[in-house]
């Protein structure tokens, strides 16, 4: 690339940047990035691990053009954001980077979660890139999500021992106030509970609904 060539880019880059300014900053300013504030990838509070970066999904070393695009900018903790790093593929069969992506993808499908512990499916590849370059089964990440587990066992044991006409309003809280999608570790504590449930600890079935 030659040196005009090489200007010719940055000015093409920062027209671009100046024409979408307006329209991500009045998103950004309407919608958090991030549900509940969360970690995009291991889906910890970020007040609760450590503190939050602003996460390029396609990273801006490889992909610049992407710096402001709403669709790419994400939350995540600076543990999850540094084992990424610049990790990205231009296969475009491996979508932007080869990760899973949990705006795109659905973590159950391609994730098996094991109480505190998760681990990748066999079955997709994807899903053990991903575990192999954030490291989502980390000991502080097991550490908090065992906790998260406990207190959601503090919740289920007072549902299965509650008198009859308590148990609507336990389940409303359980469900409506601990495992939406902007809860803490909300993919671990759903499956979980579905888990519960086939095992016939709890007798009411967790709907797809109930998680929004």
């Amino acid at each position: 690339m030659t040196c005009e060539d090489s200007i010719q880019e940055t000015i093409e880059l920062a027209e671009h940047i100046d024409r979408q300014w307006d329209v991500y900053f009045g998103r950004y300013l309407e919608k958090p990035i991030s549900p509940g504030r969360r970690s995009f990838y291991c889906e910890s509070k970020l007040r609760h691990i450590t503190h939050g970066d602003i996460e390029h999904i396609a990273p801006n070393s490889k992909v610049p053009t992407k710096a402001y695009a709403w669709e790419n900018l994400t939350l995540a903790c600076d543990v999850c954001n540094e084992n990424k790093g610049d990790h990205f593929s231009t296969d475009p069969e491996k979508s932007h980077d080869n990760l899973i992506d949990p705006y795109a993808d659905e973590p159950a499908d391609r994730f098996l979660f094991l109480r505190e512990a998760i681990a990748a499916r066999p079955d997709s590849f994807r899903a053990k890139a991903t575990d192999a370059v954030i490291k989502l089964s980390r000991i502080d990440l097991l550490e908090r999500r065992r906790e998260r587990m406990a207190f959601i066992d503090g919740l289920v044991s007072a549902y299965c021992q509650a008198p009859a006409q308590f148990k609507e309003l336990l389940w409303d809280d359980l469900v409506s106030n601990h495992l939406t999608s902007a809860n803490e570790y909300a993919a671990t504590s759903q499956a979980y509970v579905r888990f519960l449930n086939d095992r016939g600890v709890i007798d009411r079935q967790l709907g797809a609904g109930s998680e929004k």
